[in-house]
């Protein structure tokens, strides 16, 4: 045993004791919380609201740069069009 703990008097360890046990709660209701279930629900419905709205704001940029004549814009929406219409070509040809 270390000189330390000869020293500490029982109001010492019951004071250490107490204090772990709150440590110890706060940690159980931490953990608690992150796997809730529905904390998770919520958490992700904010992921999925904070992205739709990111992607709202860059189709309103990638518009704009569209209707600004932007070539870069221009060439995603041509290279877009393109591989939709592939694709449709490519099923109808399947049928």
């Amino acid at each position: 045993m270390s000189e330390d703990a000869k020293k500490r008097t029982p109001e010492q360890i019951e004071a250490d004791l107490a204090k772990t046990r709150l440590d110890l709660t706060n940690t159980v209701n931490e953990l608690s919380d992150r796997l809730d279930p529905r904390a998770q629900v919520d958490a992700a419905k904010e992921s999925a609201r904070a992205a739709a709205k990111e992607a709202g704001e860059k189709a309103k940029v990638f518009k704009d740069d569209v209707t600004s004549g932007d070539p870069k814009a221009l060439g995603l929406l041509g290279a877009g069009i393109a591989v939709v219409a592939l694709i449709v070509t490519l099923r109808l040809r399947g049928r």
